[in-house]
């Protein structure tokens, strides 16, 4: 396997030439802008490569076994037949689903998306062909492949995807992205990259669910930049359901106008390494920023869920509050940062993480940060860690229930109770749904609950 040499302290990784030159003719060729982001992608990964040990934002989360896996593009494995959509994926009451399997769109599994109100759906490919002007000002704008190293390799090689635009004032549309992936002989990747675009006043929810199938390692690397217009209301549920071998990257950039609203929420309930940065800038006043999540991990499943909140302007206000339960020899991550700028007075930033621990052996890191250059602000931020309490469940046990029941009530109460952030009723039933189905998958595999 011919590997990219990377700097002291990084990884060398296995997205170099032998990669590059089995991959084909990529999306966007015609046009100068997309081979220069290429280019300028492939040149930040081949001197930077993956992020190491010494790598302060990847110091819980090691990329030593996703730099060791020989990939292949997807599109190599012919050995692949995927025809129907896994049963775990939920089915959410008025959203449109749309399907890829290894990153590429698969209309045959899709509803009709193609005349939705008020909503233009097209893959990634056909908006380059189109040559659609919005791309231009957003891919790599807002997730920079020299910040974020699963950018650098998704701009690099980005395949498919969708952009997804919303007219103005168009009211509570629900598309339902479902990412499948699959490996046949040999490990494969794919990245994926969508750009959504909420004109002033609109309304969208967008669910994501990304699963796999059983097989080798694969690796899902999907990007989004989103800019929402003044008063706009994007919502993203994004529920990561990964094979127990498959590696998940992911970075999500949002822009935020005047007065505008993003919700955003994460449910994780499996991979062999995932990693999701979520990065929001709030660039106009009254802006309005929800970032909430859980996580339900055994095995020895790894999660990292890593939050960059930029308040740039005065009048905003972000809330983040993630929980999770940890069993086997599990590993979960959250790192969050806010930051304030100078001149953003009156802002409301607040933070909050809990974790708790259903066996010994697995690990919960986590890291909250918080740069205020303000002096008029609402900022606070928490963090703790437990096991489940005795003394409830001593309570449910004295009513006459059994003790796996009482301790898995307890559990699903306190990741289910995250969820109430999600205000889109459906979402929240699904999701709620997926937590519980996990529950009793870990009951019968007889993890230690």
């Amino acid at each position: 396997m011919t590997i990219v040499t990377a700097r002291p302290g990084l990884l060398s990784h296995p997205f170099g030439e032998r990669y590059a030159a089995r991959i084909g003719a990529l999306p966007g060729a015609p046009h100068a802008w997309v081979d220069g982001l290429r280019q300028s992608a492939r040149a930040i990964l081949g001197a930077q490569g993956l992020p190491g040990p010494k790598s302060e934002a990847w110091k819980f989360t090691s990329a030593v076994d996703l730099a060791k896996t020989p990939f292949i593009p997807a599109n190599l494995a012919d050995d692949i037949d995927v025809v129907d959509v896994p049963h775990n994926v939920p089915r959410i009451e008025g959203a449109v689903r749309i399907v890829t399997v290894n990153g590429i769109v698969r209309r045959d599994l899709s509803d009709a998306f193609d005349k939705i109100d008020g909503v233009s759906v097209l893959s990634l490919r056909e908006a380059l062909a189109a040559a659609h002007e919005t791309l231009k000002a957003v891919i790599g704008g807002l997730a920079s492949p020299g910040a974020y190293p699963m950018a650098a390799v998704n701009t690099a090689y980005m395949a498919d995807g969708f952009v997804i635009q919303v007219a103005k004032n168009v009211q509570t549309t629900r598309l339902h992205l479902i990412s499948i992936g699959a490996a046949g002989a040999e490990p494969v990747s794919f990245h994926p990259r969508s750009v959504i675009g909420v004109a002033a006043g609109g309304n969208v929810a967008l669910v994501e669910t990304h699963v796999g199938l059983p097989g080798h390692s694969y690796f899902s690397n999907p990007v989004t930049e989103a800019v929402v217009g003044q008063g706009g209301v994007l919502k993203r549920y994004v529920m990561v359901d990964e094979d127990a071998d498959a590696f998940h990257g992911s970075v999500s950039a949002v822009s935020l106008a005047a007065r505008a609203t993003y919700e955003d929420f994460r449910l994780c309930l499996g991979g062999r390494k995932v990693r999701q940065d979520i990065v929001v800038n709030l660039e106009g006043e009254g802006g309005n920023a929800q970032i909430h999540g859980a996580y339900a991990l055994a095995r020895s499943d790894h999660a990292d869920i890593s939050t960059f909140i930029d308040h740039a302007v005065p009048c905003c206000t972000s809330a983040q509050e993630f929980k999770g339960v940890v069993a086997g020899k599990s590993h979960a991550v959250f790192q969050g940062r806010i930051r304030v700028a100078k001149d953003a007075q009156k802002t409301n930033a607040t933070q909050s993480h809990k974790g708790l621990f259903l066996n010994p052996g697995p690990v919960i890191d986590c890291k909250p940060e918080l740069e205020i250059f303000a002096d008029d602000v609402q900022c606070a931020h928490g963090a703790a860690t437990g096991e489940v309490d005795e003394g409830q469940l001593f309570y449910l046990m004295s009513r006459g229930i059994d003790p796996d029941t009482a301790r898995g009530l307890l559990i699903a109460g306190f990741v289910e109770g995250a969820t109430e952030k999600i205000s889109d009723e459906p979402v929240r039933a699904a999701f709620v749904g997926a937590i519980e189905t996990w529950l009793k998958r870990r009951l019968a595999e007889a993890v230690a609950l």
